[in-house]
């Protein structure tokens, strides 16, 4: 069965947040005509998949801070693996064997420790890795 089927869907207002050494702790209002009966009548301590998308005064969604960083890391590091200067200097940092876009994107991904370059979008320490590494080409720094 796919999650989309077996999903419900409600509007929910965020009225606080905590945090403990066992997690992270939300609170949401939530209409009493939208709450769903399927989750009123589960106990306590089931576990939930749970998406959440931001909504502006119009009931538009909105991306979060995170996820535009996230989305220009992604399209930063496929620019840059295609620009020769790059990939040049990747080469001359050891971080690629051959000046090209594959051999760049290797590098890119081996340096910033994922699979893939669209971890970048998801993965905080990924990105940081990655601005670090522009930022040395950028300024023309040959130490990494």
């Amino acid at each position: 069965m796919r999650i989309r089927d077996a999903a419900m869907s409600f509007e929910g207002k965020k009225i606080s947040v905590r945090q403990d050494g066992k997690g992270t702790y939300i609170t949401l209002s939530i209409h009493p005509g939208d709450v769903p009966v399927d989750l009123l009548a589960q106990p306590v301590g089931c576990r939930y998949q749970i998406a959440m998308v931001l909504l502006d005064d119009h009931d538009q969604p909105v991306k979060g801070r995170d996820m535009e960083e996230g989305d220009r890391a992604v399209q930063s590091a496929a620019m840059l693996c295609r620009n020769p200067k790059f990939q040049q200097w990747m080469v001359r940092v050891q971080l690629a064997v051959f000046a090209s876009e594959e051999a760049c994107t290797d590098g890119v991904r081996a340096y910033c420790k994922i699979e893939s370059r669209a971890e970048l979008k998801t993965s905080r320490d990924a990105r940081e890795r990655f601005f670090a590494l522009r930022d040395r080409f950028e300024n023309n720094f040959l130490d990494i």
